[in-house]
């Protein structure tokens, strides 16, 4: 079988079309790495920064403590300037530091100021604890007795609750913070993947394999009359398409890895990113009712929308990690992908028909569920799933999990249905 595999690779690498469409995909993957370095010199890491609020806040009910709550917020700004002069200046572990500290206090404050009770909607309550008394930060709860007026918002808790987390991680990994469109051997391959592949690689895996029905016509003639060989046909060039489709994708990105290595090393492996939770462990559809438009905000390297800043499902996961599973999310792509333009080419004569069809199908699935969109139909659209680092990361409204089961089923639907192709559609 894999002498046929590598037969096959081969002769698909040496089509003059198919280098050619190579290398215009080197081209655009080169261009893009470019215009993402220079643009990461001009984001700027910083994040939100939401303070703390005194409008709750009398002195009525006791004048002493009230002056001694208002020394500590003076000095928490003072905190807030000194930090963000830090940042100005690239004083990165000061600038953790700082984030650090104002995020535990705000989400401390928020918790102080709000209706809700604290064991059932505050998540990483207990993490906060510890890294107030880790970092010597004074316990706000004291002041409750002050606030007039408590309130049923606890979004700007899971915002700053997220903050001190990942800039704690920052901090005691002994990172830089960087910024979404940052480059090196580390996050090079899901730039990639997030940038180009969820437009470029349906139409590569279409570009490529169309002509394969003519091609192949002479040879399966006499293979699929030999015995025993039938059944295992339709699985050879299966595996040989997605395997050269996955060659063409994968391999430049590992050379790019190979070479950004020098410049900037692997550091950034265990670079913490923030991944929605509930749709990476579940068949979760996140429901955000009257969102009337999606204002992004990145947070390293996710770029989340604001709504997610205050979703408590948010978590931390290291780059390898999210890397590894966006490439997993890739390989099922490109095998659905691979059976859907190779069971058109089988029933259809024509191969540009099978193409266009092919291509066709795809953008009106893409067109049906853009970024901001939330019906829940979609979840059974499979380019809701044509970026698996938006779908992990938390930037669209249907999980990873969700993806990598609806992919799944697709794709053993038009297994079975190419396998049908093979006994009764003449080649």
């Amino acid at each position: 079988m894999w002498t046929y595999v590598l037969f096959n690779i081969k002769s698909n690498l040496k089509r003059k079309e198919n280098l050619i469409l190579v290398v215009l995909f080197i081209v655009c993957e080169i261009a893009l790495l470019f215009i993402l370095n220079t643009r990461s010199f001009t984001e700027s890491p910083y994040q939100i920064s939401l303070g703390i609020s005194i409008a709750s806040v009398s002195q009525k009910n006791d004048p002493k403590l009230y002056q001694k709550f208002m020394d500590e917020v003076n000095l928490i700004r003072q905190t807030i300037d000194k930090g963000e002069q830090d940042g100005k200046e690239k004083n990165w572990k000061s600038y953790c530091e700082y984030k650090v500290k104002v995020s535990v206090l705000e989400a401390q404050w928020y918790m102080v100021t709000s209706n809700m009770p604290n064991d059932s909607y505050f998540e990483h309550a207990d993490v906060l604890e510890e890294l107030r008394k880790e970092y010597g930060l004074p316990d706000l709860s004291q002041y409750e007795k002050l606030i007039v007026q408590k309130s049923n918002d606890i979004n700007l808790y899971f915002c700053s609750m997220q903050q001190a987390r990942y800039f704690d991680y920052l901090l005691k990994h002994d990172l830089t913070p960087i910024t979404y469109s940052y480059v090196d051997a580390s996050s090079v391959s899901l730039q990639i993947a997030r940038y180009i592949l969820p437009v470029v690689l349906p139409l590569l895996v279409g570009l490529l394999l169309f002509q394969q029905r003519e091609r192949r016509a002479k040879t399966e003639k006499t293979i699929l009359t030999i015995s025993g060989v039938k059944k295992k046909y339709v699985r050879w060039n299966l595996i040989s398409d997605v395997l050269f489709v996955l060659l063409v994708v994968f391999l430049p990105i590992l050379v790019y890895m190979i070479v950004l290595v020098p410049f900037k090393g692997v550091s950034n492996l265990i670079y913490p990113v923030l991944y929605y939770k509930p749709g990476f462990t579940g068949f979760h559809y996140w429901d955000t009712q009257g969102l009337d438009h999606i204002e992004l905000v990145a947070s390293g390297l996710t770029n989340m929308s604001v709504n997610q800043f205050t979703t408590p499902g948010m978590e931390l996961m290291p780059l390898w990690q999210c890397t590894l599973f966006v490439a997993f999310g890739l390989v099922m792509s490109t095998t659905f992908y691979v059976l859907l333009i190779t069971v058109l080419s089988k029933l259809m004569k024509n191969k540009y028909l099978s193409l266009l069809v092919f291509l066709v199908v795809l953008g009106l699935c893409s067109f049906a569920s853009p970024l901001g969109n939330m019906q829940k139909i979609n979840t059974f659209n499979p380019m809701s799933y044509r970026d698996f680092g938006m779908n992990l990361l938390g930037t669209s409204y249907f999980g990873y999990f969700a993806g990598i089961v609806i992919i799944g089923l697709y794709s053993v639907i038009l297994y079975l249905v190419l396998k049908w192709c093979a006994k009764k559609v003449h080649v």
